[in-house]
């Protein structure tokens, strides 16, 4: 879950990378993070969890690196915690992610840089990328092109705003156009996207690939006037799917493609099917559709417009679950 915490007034600015801030200027930026950054706490699995452990011994932590937070982490958060004299709660939240983050570059061997390879390889689909702690020309590369693709600086130097969009998998502040939204959606290894449906370019992975490049998506085909049109896929839809596939995985069946009726919020750009969600189908009525809703939930969609086999007042969802945001 995306935790917004307060912003700074605009007069203050933050640096570009924690440890370059000081005096009153630094208190004020430790006392408060200015940007939204995904909370992890004890019971919680994931990518994250691993960025989080690196970065915890990088700090001088002794924890095992396996993605759950259990009682070890717990332990090492709340020690980091302590000793960086921020609230001990063990929950990892912005000001906490900001007191671990550490700037690294091309030449630097350490955990945050094993942090940095495992999130690019594991999280965004950069294969090539091999997770030793060493940032040689490689790892410059990956980074490189994940910033270009998020609109950041392509300086190769992973700083706050940097390591924001790898844990978050959001541009810098969770915001984004919706071009860089789909980007960071076509790179994210645990967001699975359809490539079948009634249209041959109305099918999510086409719908996404469009979107990410400044296209209008392909609407699917029903028997009425929306058959072959376009429409502009919604941006807080975008960015709740990037947002649920920072710690889940799933497969994607429709977007703006498929066959739904007339003023289907499909056909507007604002829903989204899932198929199967962290591993289970959802091709029967089962926990995980459960679970899938919520997320969508959590993760803005309108709860009146969110349905699974369970809350399914229009019928016809006992196969997938649908979200839709305003």
């Amino acid at each position: 879950m995306l935790v917004l915490l307060p912003a700074l007034l605009a007069a203050c600015s933050a640096p570009s990378s924690p440890q370059l801030a000081s005096g009153p200027e630094a208190a004020r930026l430790s006392a408060q993070s200015v940007l939204t950054w995904q909370a992890l706490r004890q019971g919680d699995s994931g990518r994250d969890v691993v960025t989080l452990q690196y970065l915890l011994r990088h700090r001088g932590q002794t924890l095992s690196v396996d993605g759950a937070f259990g009682a070890g982490t717990d332990t090492a958060v709340r020690n980091f915690q302590r000793a960086s004299g921020l609230t001990v709660d063990g929950i990892v939240g912005g000001n906490t992610w900001e007191k671990l983050i550490a700037t690294v570059r091309q030449g630097d061997s350490n955990n945050a840089v094993r942090a940095v390879q495992d999130q690019l390889r594991s999280g965004y689909g950069y294969g090539s990328v091999t997770v030793d702690g060493v940032f040689g020309a490689g790892t410059n590369t990956a980074v490189r092109d994940f910033q270009s693709k998020r609109g950041l600086s392509a300086d190769g130097v992973v700083g706050l705003n940097t390591w924001h969009a790898l844990v978050t998998g959001s541009s810098t502040g969770g915001t984004g156009t919706t071009a860089s939204l789909a980007s960071q959606i076509l790179n994210n290894s645990r967001i699975t996207l359809g490539t079948s449906s009634s249209t041959v370019n109305g099918n999510p992975r086409q719908n996404i690939v469009d979107t990410a490049a400044g296209r209008l998506a392909t609407r699917g085909c029903a028997s009425n006037a929306n058959c072959g049109l376009t429409v502009a896929l919604k941006r807080s839809m975008l960015q709740g799917l990037a947002s649920m596939g920072a710690n889940n995985s799933m497969y994607i069946t429709s977007i703006a493609g498929g066959v739904h009726s007339t003023y289907s919020d499909h056909y507007a750009g604002l829903a989204l099917d899932i198929g199967t969600w962290n591993g289970v189908s959802l091709a029967s009525p089962n926990s995980a559709h459960t679970a899938a809703r919520n997320a969508c939930i959590a993760a803005g969609s309108d709860p009146s417009q969110t349905f699974n086999a369970y809350y399914d007042p229009p019928g016809g969802h006992s196969n997938h679950v649908h979200c839709a945001w305003n």
